[in-house]
Order: C-alpha cells, then sequence, then structure tokens
C-alpha cells in the first residue's frame, strides 16, 4: 500500500490512466490503483482552478464516458476509495502519510468525475451507475461514500497530513448534495438526503456538526503549506490537446493567493448551511443537523442542560462562536448563519441579548446597512432582520444607549465625535429608509426597518440632535414626496400602468409615515423627558405636522405629537433671547410638568419576525447561489437551476 512518491512531468505515458478511462475494465483489487494514486499533483483550492482543471479534462471524461457502461471502472474507483476511507482513522493515528495522501488523491480524482456527470445526470441516474451487484443484491456506493465522508471528517483529526483530505471530503459531499438538492427541490425526494437524514448517515449528524462549527470557529489559522506543498511546484490541466494526454504547468507566481484559514472556515460553514436548510419541512422524519445546530450548549456553562433533541449531543463554547460571527459578519454566510441562531436557538439567543460586548455585533451589521448599495440585496436583508431580531428583546433596547461610540470611521455622511449605540442604529436605519424610498421602494425593506425603529421607539433616550435632524428629515421627505404623487395623480396625462404604480407608491409612503408619527409618539409617551433634542427638532419642522393633520389617516396620531409641540412652543414663546442652549434649558425644564394625562393613549409598538410559511423556497435557492459564488467548486449557470428557481424574499 506504499507506492512511492513521483513527481509527474508527463502524463502521457500513465498506464494506470489509460486503464481508468480506456476500454479495459479494472477491478478492486487491481494493484494498478496504488500506483495511480501516486502523484504529485496540486490539487486545485479556487473557483477558478477548479473551472480550469475541469474544463481541461473535458476530452478525457468523454473518453471515460464512452468506456465506463462497459467497465464499470468508475464504480471500481469508488469501491477503492471506500475500502481505504474504513482504514483511514487508524492510518491518522499511525501518522501513515502516504496512505493518506494517496487516498486523498483518489477522493479528488472521484470529484473531478462528479464535477463533469453533474452536468449530465440526475441523482437517480448517477445512484444507478455507482451501484455494484451481486447475485442476489444491489449495494448504492453513492450512499456509502456520502457515509464515509461524513465519517472520515468526524473521526479523522485536522492535522497538517489531513488537512487536504478534510477539504476533499467538504468538496465532494457538497457535489453529491448539490445533485440531490436538484431531485429534492422537484419531487421532495432524495436518495442521498434521505441517507444523511434518516438513514446511516445520520448517526453521526450531531459530531458533524460539531466538527464544522470548530472548523468555522478555527482561530488558529490553517497553514497555506498543508495544502500546498512547496516542493510540487505549479497546478497542472490535463488534457488532450496533443495526443491523449499533455501536461500544461503554471508558475506559482500566476496562481491566485488562497486564503488558508478562511477557505477552510468557509468551506465548512457552506456544508454546515446547505445541510441544515434541507428537509427542514418533512413531516415524516427531522432534519438532524439542523436540530444539532440549534440547540447545542455552552460548554463554558457550569449548569449541565439536557439536549432537547438526541442529535444535539455537544457543547461548544458560546463566546468563541460569538465572537467568531462577529468578526466575519461582513460575509453573508456568516450573517445567515447569525440569522439562523437567533432566530431559532434560544438558549444562543439569550446568551447574545445579554452579552456585554453587544456592541461589537451591532456595529458590524451596521456597517452593512451602511454600505447597502454595494452589497447583495440577501445580505442587506439578513443584516436588517437580525436587527430586528435583536430589538424583540426590551434590554437589548434598553442598554444600546447606554453604550457611547466615539468617532465611528465607517460612517462617512459626517463626523460623529460620541454616540450611543442606539442613537447610531436610528441614523443608520433612517438612512436606510430614505435611500429606499428614493431609489426601489422596497415595501419588505420598510416594512422591516420600521418593525426595528418602532421595538426601540418607547427606550429613545438622550438621541444625539443628528439622530433627532435625521429622523424628523425623513418625515418631512416622505410628506413631500406625498404631495408630489399625490398631485400627479391628479392630472389627466397618468393613466393605466403609470396610475396603478403611482398609487401603489402612495399607499407605501403614506404606510410609512403613519409608522414614523407612532415612533416619535411613542418616544414622547414613554421617554419624553429623556428627549429633549427630539422634541427641539419637531418643533424646529413644526410645519409637517400642520400639513399632516389634516389627513384623515394621520390625525389622530398628529393630536398627540400637537399636544407636545403646542405645550413647548407656549413655553419658548416666552422666553426673550431664545438661542438654542436656552431653548433646551427650557424643554427639559417643561418635562417636569408636562401633563402626561392629555396624551390618548395607543398600541404598544410591538413587532416580532415571522419567517414566511415556505422558508425553504427562499433558502435552498440562497444558500445554492453562495455555494456557487464563494466556494472552490465550479459549475455552469445551466447546472445551477436549484440557485434560480425561485428568488423570493
Amino acid at each position: 500500500m506504499g507506492a512511492q512518491c513521483s513527481s509527474i512531468a508527463n502524463l502521457s505515458n500513465n498506464e494506470q490512466l489509460f486503464q481508468l478511462c480506456g476500454s479495459i475494465p479494472l477491478t478492486a483489487n487491481d494493484p494498478a490503483w496504488n500506483q495511480l494514486f501516486s502523484f504529485n499533483l496540486q490539487i486545485p483550492l479556487s473557483n477558478s482552478e477548479n473551472h480550469e482543471f475541469i474544463e481541461g479534462t473535458a476530452q478525457l471524461f468523454q473518453l471515460l464516458e464512452s468506456n465506463n457502461q462497459a467497465t464499470r471502472n468508475t464504480s471500481s474507483l469508488l469501491r477503492v476509495f471506500l475500502a481505504r476511507a474504513t482504514e483511514l482513522k487508524a492510518s491518522a493515528q499511525c501518522d501513515n502519510r502516504i496512505f493518506i495522501w494517496q487516498t486523498c488523491n483518489a477522493l479528488f480524482i472521484l470529484r473531478v468525475i462528479f464535477s463533469h456527470w453533474i452536468r449530465l445526470e440526475k441523482e437517480a441516474v448517477l445512484i444507478k451507475k455507482f451501484s455494484f451487484q451481486e447475485e442476489n443484491s444491489c449495494e448504492s456506493l453513492l450512499e456509502n461514500l456520502a457515509v464515509q465522508l461524513v465519517e472520515i471528517l468526524v473521526d479523522v483529526p485536522l492535522r497538517e497530513e489531513t488537512a487536504l483530505l478534510h477539504r476533499e471530503c467538504v468538496q465532494t459531499l457538497m457535489l453529491l448534495l448539490f445533485v440531490a438538492a436538484s431531485s429534492y427541490l422537484t419531487n421532495n425526494k432524495s436518495i442521498i438526503f434521505k441517507c444523511l437524514m434518516h438513514g446511516p448517515g445520520a448517526l453521526h449528524a450531531g459530531l458533524l456538526t460539531r466538527t464544522l462549527l470548530q472548523h468555522y470557529c478555527q482561530h488558529q489559522p490553517v497553514p497555506v503549506w498543508w495544502l500546498r506543498k512547496p516542493e510540487q511546484g505549479g497546478s497542472i490541466v490535463l488534457g488532450l490537446a496533443t495526443g491523449l494526454w499533455s501536461l500544461l504547468s503554471r508558475s506559482s507566481s500566476s496562481a491566485e493567493p488562497v486564503d488558508a484559514l478562511s477557505d477552510f472556515a468557509y468551506q465548512s460553514l457552506l456544508l454546515l448551511l446547505v445541510l441544515t436548510n434541507h428537509c427542514s419541512m418533512e413531516k415524516n422524519w427531522s432534519n438532524p443537523y439542523r436540530q444539532a445546530l440549534l440547540s447545542f450548549t455552552d460548554s463554558q456553562d457550569p449548569v449541565q442542560v439536557s439536549p432537547v433533541h438526541p442529535s444535539a449531543c455537544f457543547r461548544l463554547d458560546y463566546s468563541v462562536l460569538y465572537s467568531t460571527l462577529c468578526d466575519r459578519l461582513g460575509d453573508e454566510r456568516t450573517t445567515l448563519l447569525l440569522y439562523m441562531l437567533l432566530h431559532q436557538h434560544q438558549q444562543f439567543r439569550n446568551y447574545v441579548y445579554t452579552h456585554a460586548d453587544i456592541q461589537r455585533m451591532v456595529i458590524a451589521l451596521l456597517q452593512e446597512l451602511f454600505k447597502g448599495d454595494d452589497e447583495g440585496s440577501h445580505h442587506l436583508y439578513m443584516s436588517l432582520i437580525i436587527l430586528l431580531l435583536l430589538s424583540e428583546d426590551e434590554g437589548f433596547n434598553s442598554n444600546i444607549h447606554n453604550v457611547i461610540i466615539r468617532n465611528p470611521l465607517w460612517y462617512t455622511d459626517r463626523v460623529l465625535n460620541e454616540i450611543s449605540l442606539g442613537g447610531l442604529a436610528v441614523i443608520v436605519i433612517t438612512r436606510t429608509i430614505q435611500r429606499n424610498i428614493v431609489k426601489a421602494s422596497d415595501k419588505y425593506l420598510h416594512t422591516n426597518c420600521l418593525a426595528t425603529l418602532a421595538n426601540m421607539a418607547a427606550y429613545f433616550r438622550r438621541l444625539h440632535p443628528y439622530t433627532c435632524e435625521r429622523l424628523v428629515s425623513l418625515l418631512c421627505t416622505l410628506n413631500k414626496r406625498r404631495i408630489r404623487v399625490v398631485q400627479q395623480l391628479k392630472s389627466s396625462d397618468v393613466e393605466g400602468t403609470s396610475r396603478e404604480q403611482l398609487e401603489q407608491d402612495l399607499s407605501i409612503i403614506e404606510e410609512v409615515l403613519r409608522m414614523l408619527l407612532e415612533i416619535l409618539n411613542a418616544a414622547f409617551t414613554h421617554q419624553l423627558g429623556c428627549n429633549p433634542n427630539l422634541i427641539y427638532s419637531v418643533l424646529h419642522k413644526k410645519e409637517v405636522l400642520d400639513v399632516l393633520r389634516r389627513h384623515p389617516a394621520f390625525q389622530d396620531i398628529v393630536a398627540n405629537l400637537d399636544t407636545v409641540s403646542n405645550y413647548f412652543s407656549n413655553r419658548i414663546s416666552q422666553l426673550s433671547e431664545p438661542g438654542v442652549n436656552e431653548i433646551l434649558q427650557s424643554i427639559q425644564l417643561g418635562c417636569v410638568d408636562f401633563p402626561k394625562d392629555q396624551l390618548k393613549k395607543f398600541p404598544e409598538l410591538k413587532f416580532r419576525y415571522v419567517e414566511e410559511d415556505q422558508p425553504e423556497e427562499f433558502f435552498i435557492p440562497y444558500v445554492w447561489s453562495m455555494v456557487q459564488s464563494t466556494s472552490a467548486l465550479c459549475w455552469s449557470n445551466d447546472d445551477m437551476t436549484i440557485g434560480s428557481e425561485n428568488d423570493a424574499k
């Protein structure tokens, strides 16, 4: 089993490769396999390298495809790998590097073959291609492969000699799941998903979930030389441009750099997201990976909490996971993971709500909203929904006004020397609404922005003057836009589709205006004495209330704001020389004697995020679109049908 490592400079004379692709059958016991697996090949790590490799082997694959039905050599190759996989744990413990290296090469060859076949075949056909028939039975080799890949990931430790093997297992498993996902979305059935969700593969669901999370949270970099040995030279592309085989080598200087730490972390996270977002709505069986992800306990908690689900058999340090999430919220894969944990993992959500360093997470989310023009819309939505989930907690809404942020350099609209975290959140969310009103009028975005502000409104305290100015300015901007749309609707030139669009725009604007008025009312009702700057800003733009008061949809809520405005206007009118400081002082003194009983009571503003009835219709295509754009796997856009079937929010 220990063939010598040979550096291949020319593959045209490689008998074993001829046999694999040619017309001569290879049995599982053929000694040629050891020689085939003993190549020093720099396995592609990036999407572009993979794409080049797959394209370069297209003609070779055609030869294999034409002969495989007769030779069944791919099934023999898979059986050889499965036999080796069962020995891997012992080999890793004994530091048998040659055996591990050969097994990784075997898996890489399988992955290249799968990469070609997923363009041509559906899951059922591939299952049949990789089945081993005996006299009275038929063994599904692909199901066995899926189980063995899971077992390698959970049983073989991540070390220098096993790092590339781990990565190949993750990549190959994602390819299998890609094929399975197409079948699952077509008829809600998949042999591979069934095997992993409630078949033999499900036995290690909790352990695999823990392993992938640990890889994601790895703070010590996986050295790049674990993946790329310097002596191996440039990567190769196999093709048939000159004869059957030719070798094209690229210098290491032209190869695109690979961030080994993020590669390991994010490839593991992608696999976890794929596993946990499929089969989440099944009636007959549950998703054990999802159960494990949404119920694992804190390893630092001295209180041992019994797991809710049998698959939740592991503990993980919440503080390490929290720190990792905060550091990587600029990436949409991390944002989706955080969304899942906050939405459905009760213990982790409670941990986040009470975390002393909550500003790390909130500031990272606000930064994503601030640069929303440059980000994909899904990432923007997920960041906003996380803020909405956080705002559902009263303690969070109160505490963010006690945290002071000094000079946030990423906020480039103006200099903010000192501002509360709550005030900064209001500014950024208000800015998001205003930007969207001008550009897109996306009702979904408005709804979530306003719901977040509404949850926070009763806890507004000591808002920065600029925060108050932006909030009231948005009210004025929306009112001007409402008046303009009303005038356009009165014009006889507007008909048909244009009129319908204007009516829809007007409905959205009036809905946003009403909610903003209720947010101001909630702040005055619950925290009047803590918001002198907000009172000042409303007084400064008092004329907008005069306009809105005449609209029947706003009259009741504007009446409360009028009560506040008239009370403080009367006090200010008695000042002999009313400057800004004198006005603010008068407002602060007036808050003590303000007759709160004159304010009409409105229902408390309290919104909760509710997922759609069929969340898989959004999350499955979303996850696969991230795999396509950020993993090292490659397939053509035509192959990626599951990523475009439904782009609903």
